[in-house]
């Protein structure tokens, strides 16, 4: 039996912006723009956020 779940749009689209903005922090983080703190801090927030 496979366990499959079925997404809504809002879940979908949540994974999908979460995922930007996990990737911008990161690439931010890589460039030096921020420091690994504030990247931890904003990626606490982002994961709160959805």
């Amino acid at each position: 039996m496979e366990d499959t779940k079925n997404l809504t749009q809002l879940e979908i689209d949540n994974i999908i912006d979460e995922t930007i903005n996990l990737s911008i922090i990161s690439k931010l983080l890589k460039l030096n723009i921020i420091t690994e703190k504030q990247f931890f801090i904003l990626k606490e927030k982002i994961k709160s956020f959805y």
